[in-house]
C-alpha cells in the first residue's frame, strides 16, 4: 500500500514537473490536394510532445505567430507558404528568424522540401531533431530589392509560370499534384521548343559570360518548377548560388532530356550541354522579359540590369539525419 501511494505521488510529480516542448503550427489548408485538415495535424505534433498554437495562412493576422516563444515552428503547405514564412521571418529578425522551421510538404513540386530531403510522412517528420542553416540570396533592379530562397531566373521557367497560370484560368485546377507536375513538364517540353533565345550578359567572380540563352536560372535549391532538378550540386547552406544557363544551341539536348523525364527513362546528364558556376554574387542583364523571383513571374521587368548576391545562414530549417 505504502510502495504504491509513493509510486502514485512520484507520477504526480513528474507529471506536474514536466514541461511541454513549445511549437507554433503555420498551416496552409489550400495547399496541394488540401486533404490535410487542422486537428490531424495538431494531433500528430502533439504526439511528438510538443504544445502547439495554430496559425492558418487562410485567416488574416496569422503573421502573429511571431509574438509566440517556440522551440520550433512546423509549416504544413507548398514552397509558396514556405516563402511567405521566409518573408515575416526576415521582417521579425533574431531571434524569430533562427528558429528551426520544421516544413511539412503539402504542396504541389514541394521543392524546399525535396531539396531538404524530407519526402516522408509527416509521422516521421515531427521527430526530426537536426537542423542546419539556410542561405537567402537578394536581388535589386531599378530601386527594387528582394529576398529570394529558392532561386532567381530568365527565360523558360518564368515563362511556364505564365503558361500554366493561363491554363488553369481556362480549364481549372488539375485533378491532383501528380497531375499537374505532368502537365507542367509537357508544356515545359512545347516552350523549349518553340522558345526564342535571349541575349545575355552574366558578370560575377571576375567572369564575363555572354551569349543567347534559353535559360539562365541562380538556383539556391536543387529543384524548380516541376520538381525540376536543375541543380543537384546546389547546397543550402555553402554561401554560393548555382548559376545554371542553357545556351541556344543546346535546344535539342534540352528537348530529349525533358522527353526522358517523361518517359521516366533519364539516359543524358544535364551537365553534358549546360555552363553550370558556383557564384556568390554578381550582375546580369537579360534582354528579354521572362523573369521569375522563386515562384512569382515578374510582370514588369524590362531587360534592366539585375545585381544579386547570398547572405549566409539566413534561417535554420530542419532536415532528415
Amino acid at each position: 500500500m505504502l510502495r504504491s501511494s509513493l509510486n502514485y505521488l512520484l507520477h504526480i510529480i513528474f507529471e506536474e514537473t514536466t514541461i511541454m516542448k513549445q511549437a507554433v503550427l503555420i498551416h496552409n489548408p489550400t495547399a496541394g490536394s488540401g486533404e490535410h485538415s487542422k486537428e490531424r495535424l495538431v494531433k500528430k505534433i502533439e504526439t511528438a510532445g510538443y504544445e502547439v498554437e495554430y496559425f492558418s495562412t487562410d485567416i488574416p493576422g496569422w503573421e502573429r505567430f511571431i509574438q509566440y516563444k517556440a522551440e520550433v515552428i512546423f509549416l504544413a503547405g507548398g514552397d509558396g507558404t514556405v516563402q511567405k514564412l521566409a518573408a515575416e521571418l526576415l521582417k521579425a529578425g533574431d531571434p524569430v528568424q533562427k528558429v528551426p522551421v520544421q516544413i511539412l510538404p503539402m504542396g504541389t513540386a514541394n521543392n524546399i522540401a525535396s531539396t531538404l530531403g524530407l519526402n516522408t510522412s509527416v509521422e516521421k517528420l515531427v521527430k526530426l531533431q537536426k537542423w542546419e542553416s539556410f542561405d537567402a540570396g537578394e536581388v535589386e533592379w531599378t530601386g527594387d530589392s528582394n529576398f529570394f530562397i529558392e532561386g532567381i531566373g530568365f527565360g523558360i521557367f518564368p515563362r511556364l509560370v505564365k503558361v500554366m497560370k493561363e491554363r488553369k484560368k481556362e480549364e481549372g485546377e488539375p485533378e491532383g499534384p501528380e497531375v499537374e507536375l505532368k502537365q507542367s513538364l509537357q508544356q515545359l517540353l512545347q516552350i523549349v521548343r518553340n522558345y526564342e533565345a535571349c541575349e545575355a550578359i552574366i558578370i560575377t567572380d571576375g567572369e564575363e559570360i555572354t551569349g543567347k540563352f534559353l535559360l539562365i536560372e541562380l538556383m539556391n535549391i536543387r529543384f524548380i518548377g516541376p520538381n525540376f532538378d536543375l541543380a543537384p550540386t546546389s547546397r543550402i547552406n555553402d554561401g554560393k548560388l548555382e548559376l545554371v544557363a542553357i545556351p541556344e544551341e543546346a535546344r535539342e539536348n534540352l528537348e530529349n532530356y525533358i522527353q526522358d523525364l517523361l518517359n521516366d527513362n533519364r539516359k543524358a546528364s544535364l551537365e553534358d550541354f549546360t555552363l553550370l558556376r558556383k557564384i556568390s554574387m554578381g550582375r546580369l542583364k537579360w534582354f528579354g522579359g521572362d523573369m521569375h523571383i522563386d515562384d512569382e513571374r515578374i510582370e514588369n521587368y524590362q531587360g534592366e540590369e539585375v545585381k544579386f548576391k547570398i547572405n549566409e545562414a539566413a534561417f535554420n530549417f530542419r532536415v532528415r539525419s
